[in-house]
């Protein structure tokens, strides 16, 4: 009985470990061939993010899927509460609105922490889709930089590239499904070696600040009417 329960443990560490292998193969050959790899995978919390490469972009893409214990209603008034997007957003040292266009359009700024190089900054244009009942069943935010807005402060480097559009589902359980797609070049110089390790941190590190955020009572039951229309 003993050599039996050995034989089968042994198995079963095989089994393990070609596994893992065999994942680390699969990652491998999908960056090779520019498609979704898994990056972290959290199944407590419910987060995936995934990257990739991009045909002529030394930078790769992010992606983010996640379940939130959370409404629609909060995660809506976490984002538009742009004064605030700096304790929850990864490194962000400053988030500030600069101009409300209307009830679905604003643009803002933020400026990040950056290690061993030059802090960055960026200037973002948000345009909101709301969500429509049987229509158009979640809100979409799309952020886009917009660089040559606001002069660049001394000793920062500006971030050319940012695409992000954010689509936020409610689900009949009360929760939400947030979906992420982005793209950031850091500009500046930065080996992209550098920024793509800084990248494997930073979806997850954020997700887990809106998690935080999402605790908090002036969002999870919001009293005030909010800046911008999240739903028609």
């Amino acid at each position: 009985m003993k050599l039996y329960q050995s034989v089968i443990a042994v198995f079963l560490t095989l089994l393990s470990v070609t596994s893992y292998a065999d994942k680390e193969d699969l990652n491998k050959l999908q960056q090779q061939t520019n498609d979704w790899y898994i990056v972290k995978q959290d199944n407590t919390r419910h987060i995936t993010t995934y990257a990739k490469n991009e045909e002529g972009k030394s930078v790769r893409s992010f992606k983010i899927e996640a379940e939130v214990n959370a409404s629609l209603a909060t995660l809506a008034s976490i984002h538009f509460d742009i004064a605030n997007i700096k304790k929850w957003y990864w490194e962000t040292l400053e988030s500030r609105l600069i101009s409300k266009v209307s009830e679905t359009e604003y643009l803002y700024y933020m400026q990040f922490r950056a290690p061993l190089v030059a802090d960055r900054d960026v200037v973002l244009r948000a345009q909101i889709e709301p969500f429509q009942k049987d229509v158009h069943p979640y809100m979409l935010l799309r952020l886009r930089a917009v660089p040559s807005t606001l002069a660049v402060p001394d000793k920062i480097v500006r971030i050319s590239a940012f695409d992000l559009d954010i689509k936020f589902t409610p689900l009949v359980n009360g929760k939400t499904k947030v979906e992420a797609e982005g793209y950031i070049d850091p500009s500046g110089g930065v080996p992209s070696w550098v920024f793509n390790t800084v990248q494997q941190q930073a979806p997850y590190s954020t997700m887990l600040g809106l998690y935080r955020m999402t605790q908090k009572a002036e969002y999870a039951h919001p009293k005030t009417t909010l800046a911008f229309k999240y739903v028609q």
